[in-house]
């Protein structure tokens, strides 16, 4: 079986490697870009600051990816506590942020208690209480009035540039805690901060060479004229299984593995009904700003793995001091210190032109977190067209529409873009997503990751 895999991003690289183990060597893999990582790609730029596209941290909800970043990297990773905030009211807000509204002004802390304690009345029976048809719905049946005012709906929205109403709630899973009254008004009551929660509560970094030296170990590991960078897929003949790319070559596959978006993949397809199905999924453009300031990370950030950003004095909706993450982000930690600042637009608005920089100091200083001198401060900024597949209320129905009619024709959509499930979108999701289409082609094993997020984020596999 010639298998052909486009994108060398966790997913890709996943599927190659599981090729690979499984003793087949009858593949190639594809890569428009001149590097290896997709969206988890590091940078090392002209001064000396490696950058990340956005906060990747490794933690999995699999062995089979715990020993594969063991076997990567050995002894290459510093290990975290995660330590998440919000940065609202001029203040530092402990994440989960609905167990920590004690931090908040009294009004609102008040405003919060207040739609808690009204849903509080409602009837205890689940059968009596009316099913959200939306995330807004969701957010307030959840979370009452308050809490989806001051954090939940603001900060939603920034990240996903979409009304809330019109998307679904089946990606939430395993990332945001259901309420507790109780526990909410004990913290309060015993000004305690309630944090030691969620699927990445402790994670682990590269050493060096940011998130990108995971994926360019793995892509050493492919034998030689396996990997083809700089080398896009630009058109498909699905008929005749043959895929041709950018410098003219031509491949003849029994099946291709993809990882672009699944929009453009329904595009090369040439079916005109899937494609018009497809561009029905929504996402987001993301453009980070990486700002390294000429001083050492301020000690209020020390304590900080990541920050969201609701409020609308800043463009950004969430900030990572990401030298915290390794020293070796920047040239010297005791003299320069850096930080990522992630931007989201509509996907059906222009690409961003990645000149953000003055405006992103701005927010930094108006929320007041960071004052930099923009006469000493570098910035370096980074662009994607694809950043998040938004999970709309229809997002299903499309997928389960247009990813058969492609399987039939020998086409595996896989990945975070490819697959276009947010909840199954983290590097472990992907790379698995990669490891069981391939065990699929060799094996006919049932896929898991794709189909059943609810069960592999229900604990670990």
């Amino acid at each position: 079986m010639r298998i052909v895999i486009i994108g060398a991003g966790p997913c890709g690289l996943g599927a190659a490697h599981r090729l690979l183990e499984k003793g087949h060597s009858d593949f190639a893999v594809y890569e428009r870009r001149p590097y290896v990582g997709g969206l988890a790609a590091s940078f090392r730029d002209e001064r000396g600051f490696t950058w990340d596209f956005a906060v990747h941290v490794a933690h999995s909800h699999y062995h089979y990816i715990d020993r594969l970043m063991d076997d990567l990297l050995p002894g290459g990773f510093l290990h975290h506590e995660r330590r998440s905030w919000v940065r609202e009211y001029q203040t530092f807000i402990p994440y989960p942020f609905q167990y920590n509204i004690r931090h908040l002004p009294p009004a609102a802390r008040d405003e919060c208690l207040a739609g808690l304690r009204e849903l509080a009345q409602r009837p205890p029976s689940d059968a009596q209480r009316p099913t959200p048809n939306n995330f807004e719905e969701w957010i307030l049946a959840g979370f009452g009035r308050g809490i989806a005012k001051h954090f939940m709906a603001p900060y939603n929205r920034k990240i996903w540039s979409t009304e809330l109403r019109d998307m679904g709630y089946q990606w939430i899973g395993d990332r945001v805690p259901t309420l507790d009254l109780a526990r909410v008004e004990r913290n309060i009551a015993e000004g305690r901060d309630d944090v030691s929660w969620g699927p990445n509560h402790t994670f682990q970094f590269p050493r060096e060479g940011g998130t990108g030296a995971i994926w360019r170990a793995l892509a050493a590991r492919l034998p030689a004229g396996r990997l083809h960078l700089s080398c896009g897929l630009v058109r498909l003949d699905a008929g005749r299984r043959i895929a041709v790319f950018e410098d003219g070559r031509e491949e003849r596959y029994d099946a291709l593995i993809s990882t672009m978006p699944l929009i453009r993949l329904a595009e090369l397809a040439g079916d005109t009904g899937l494609v018009r199905r497809a561009r029905g999924l929504r996402y987001t453009h993301v453009e980070v700003t990486g700002v390294a300031p000429a001083f050492p990370i301020p000690d209020a950030l020390r304590d900080k793995t990541w920050i969201y950003c609701p409020e609308p004095a800043c463009d950004f909706y969430r900030v990572t001091p990401f030298s915290i993450f390794s020293p070796a982000h920047v040239p010297d930690p005791d003299r320069h210190c850096s930080l990522l600042c992630e931007i989201s637009t509509p996907g059906d608005a222009p690409i961003p032109r990645g000149d953000s920089g003055a405006a992103t100091l701005r927010g930094l200083r108006d929320i007041g977190l960071m004052d930099c001198d923009p006469a000493r401060t570098h910035l370096f900024t980074m662009v994607e067209e694809f950043g998040y597949p938004v999970p709309t209320v229809d997002r299903d129905a499309i997928l389960a529409d247009v990813l058969p009619a492609l399987e039939s024709q020998g086409l595996y959509s896989r990945g975070r873009f490819g697959g276009w499930k947010y909840e199954v979108a983290n590097m472990d999701h992907s790379v698995m997503q990669g490891v069981e289409v391939a065990d699929r082609l060799l094996d006919g094993a049932e896929e898991v990751t794709l189909p059943k997020p609810a069960v592999v984020n229900a604990g670990k596999r």
